[in-house]
């Protein structure tokens, strides 16, 4: 039992200097930081009075930076900015415009294996055919209808023709009758 105790005070004062490690390192990380912080804004400062000595203004000095990095200007700098953005919008737009198509087929796709949709009846050729139907009872109709005499005017003109009368003598295709009284019907053979 006596290696068991001996582990676990072994254990504890190992805890214990761990602890006490850890929590320095981060009094150190801290006062680290913040010792930098104030190195970095007496840099800074520094920099700016060295700057105004010389006649150069913190812009000045971001556009010579850029200037001597990238041989460009920030003029050029940001046409070809507005130039990838506009680029990059038109392809977004295109890429969104395309998964919506793609979203839309998957649906139809998904819904028709879910429940496959029976076959439309089509109706037209129902309203053709009665559109026929109708046609054919109107030309019935017409072809029906008894055709219209001439009425009689006031001046009581019944004895008066239009045409010349047309006698049997003067039609050679039909025969004379002898007797006079029965015309006989002619039969075809």
């Amino acid at each position: 039992m006596d290696e068991v105790k001996a582990m676990a005070r072994a254990g504890e004062n190992v805890g214990k200097a761990l602890g006490v490690g850890i929590k320095s390192a981060r009094r150190s990380a801290k006062r680290a930081g913040e010792a930098g912080l104030a190195l970095s804004k007496h840099a800074a400062e520094l920099a700016e009075q060295e700057l105004a000595s010389r006649g150069i203004s913190t812009e000045e000095l971001q556009e010579r930076l850029l200037q001597r990095a990238t041989g460009m200007s920030r003029e050029e700098i940001a046409k070809l900015s507005r130039k990838a953005r506009k680029k990059w919008e038109k392809k977004a737009a295109a890429s969104r415009k395309q998964l919506a198509k793609n979203t839309e087929a998957a649906r139809k796709e998904l819904a028709a294996r879910i429940s496959p949709a029976k076959p439309k009846r089509r109706k037209w050729p129902w309203v053709l055919l009665v559109l026929a139907g109708l046609g054919a009872a109107v030309a019935v109709a017409f072809s029906r209808r008894p055709e219209e005499l001439p009425v009689a005017s006031a001046d009581n003109d019944f004895t008066r023709r239009d045409t010349p009368a047309r006698h049997r003598a003067e039609r050679p295709e039909v025969p004379a009758h002898t007797d006079g009284l029965h015309p006989t019907p002619e039969r075809s053979h």
